[in-house]
């Protein structure tokens, strides 16, 4: 491979640019104005036909780019490999597209590669890099980049310093990233931002918000920051509080604020405030990208309201996995596995290929309505068909599929032929099973095993006490109706959520005593 030393460009006058852009081919440049997969592949079949590719210098770049930007990652690839040497642009955008692809070891790899090829890092790379390492929580190799960054004399820059802080937060180094805010000599909002959101992966709210309180600038992504924060650590309701501080301070959510509220929203069931900010999407023209339409078929699917969730879904002009998942998951927790089905097909014939989250709904699916068969068809072409291997997850569906059903002991040895040790979700299905089909012997063999994964469940005691009063055993569910009074267990009791006028209610069983009960 050629080596390539980056030059900056020498100043070009206006005229000269113009003489530039009238000779690159209209193709060519027509591919930064795609907007999906297909118009790109169209494109490039021009290219092929014509010879472009072959001869034009600007035509492989722009084409490798589209297929970055459309997460087109495997024809990316086969682009970049037919390029013969690889400039650090090309470099930068292949390992971007590696590491938003997820394809996160082969970003390091090809970052090795090209400090091989003696071309020189720019701002771009180290930062591309570092996101690679934070999403890998590899904070040996974020070292090594960081020592490369303080060789080449790079003084805090907003963009690289900021990425070191998200790297050592996610791995867990909280006083490294500290150290690194130290670095800068002025309050600096972007490294803040990073900083906040560092504390509130590590579960340090107070130092989040005592931060975010105090700083002079905050922007949107603060306010982000903080909303997507309070969500992820399980507090839904401070995020909505938070947002509308953030309207009466004039600031404008971005997009991953609006994706976390909505989830709060789902989260808690207030539809009423989540249509409330799908208005205020459609009234400010906020971009409705694959993501926050996402989120809001998300919202209207856990709020009882999946027409409105799957109107979203058939209007959209571009659907990923997540989509898909989210869309056949919704109709899975309503109960309509044919549904499932027929988009499980849909997104075949879309090219999209299933991940292990949509196994699980359409496993989901098939047990809670009954159709065995079809679980058994789906579970096998899981791994068969697609190369998936099957989780802890997918042997659960399929333990409460076979359950239910009453196939007792196909549930027995399907978990006897697991590659690991069963969990408590497991063995309590099975457990579940066994009382509703009085099979005391497997019920107790389920009981036994849980007993030593969780010891102090009172709901597991209370299960398989509710399982020998059925079958009669009175004595073995007196003993632990006594063992659960005298160790003081736990158990989880019923409750429901409805929402009235805006404010959401909950109502435990056995507990009777709520201010507006009647009125509600």
């Amino acid at each position: 491979m050629a080596s390539f030393l980056t030059k900056s460009p020498r100043p070009m006058d206006r005229n000269l640019l113009l003489t530039t852009s009238t000779r690159t081919p209209a193709t060519i440049i027509s591919l930064r104005t795609c907007h999906d997969f297909q118009e790109v592949k169209q494109l490039h079949a021009q290219f092929v036909v014509s010879g472009l590719l072959g001869y034009h210098p600007l035509c492989a770049r722009r084409l490798l780019e589209a297929y970055v930007t459309m997460s087109q990652i495997y024809y990316a690839v086969s682009i970049f490999e037919r390029i013969p040497s690889p400039d650090v642009f090309v470099y930068n955008t292949m390992i971007r597209g590696l590491t938003m692809g997820k394809f996160l070891h082969d970003s390091l790899l090809l970052y090795k590669e090209f400090l091989f090829g003696y071309l020189v890092p720019d701002n771009f790379t180290y930062t591309f890099v570092l996101k690679a390492c934070s999403h890998l929580k590899a904070p040996f190799e974020g070292k090594q980049v960081h020592c490369q960054i303080i060789k080449a004399g790079i003084v805090p820059d907003t963009h690289i310093h900021s990425s070191l802080i998200h790297m050592y937060t996610n791995s867990g180094s909280i006083d490294d990233a500290e150290r690194v805010l130290g670095e800068f000599s002025e309050e600096n909002t972007l490294a803040k931002n990073a900083m906040i959101s560092g504390y509130l992966t590590e579960g340090r709210v107070d130092k989040a918000r005592k931060m975010f309180d105090e700083m002079a600038a905050k922007d949107a992504a603060s306010w982000s920051a903080l909303i997507t924060g309070y969500t992820k650590n399980g507090m839904h309701t401070e995020a909505l509080a938070l947002f509308q501080d953030m309207m009466v301070s004039h600031i404008l959510p971005n997009e991953a604020a609006l994706v976390s509220l909505l989830s709060a929203c789902g989260q808690l069931g207030t539809l009423h405030q989540g249509r409330w900010i799908h208005a205020y999407i459609y009234k400010t023209r906020v971009l409705k990208s694959t993501k926050l339409t996402t989120a809001l078929i998300d919202l209207y699917a856990k709020s009882g309201s999946i027409e409105c969730g799957y109107g979203l879904f058939q209007k959209m002009a571009r659907r990923d996995v997540v989509t898909w998942g989210v869309m056949i998951s919704a109709f899975a927790i309503h109960g309509h596995a044919s549904k499932c089905f027929q988009l499980f097909d849909e997104m075949l014939a879309d090219g999209i290929r299933p991940n292990k989250v949509i196994f699980v709904a359409i496993l989901s699916a098939c047990s809670h309505a009954g159709c065995v068969e079809e679980g058994r068809q789906y579970f096998s072409q899981m791994e068969h068909g697609f190369g998936i291997k099957p989780s802890i997850e997918h042997y659960g569906c399929m333990v409460d599929l076979l359950g239910r059903a009453g196939l007792l002991a196909e549930a027995e040895e399907l978990i006897l032929s697991m590659p690991k040790q069963p969990n408590s979700i497991i063995w309590g299905s099975l457990l579940g099973a066994c009382r509703t089909h009085n099979d005391l012997k497997r019920g107790t063999w389920a009981f036994e095993n849980l007993m030593e994964l969780e010891p102090t469940s009172g709901d597991r005691y209370k299960l398989a006490g509710l399982m020998f009063a059925n079958a009669g055993e009175k004595e073995e569910a007196a003993k632990i109706r006594k063992m659960i009074h005298e160790k003081e267990m736990v158990t989880t009791c019923g409750s429901s959520f409805i929402e009235v006028e805006g404010a959401v209610h909950e109502f435990t069983v056995g507990y009777t005593v709520h201010n507006k009960a009647r009125d509600i």
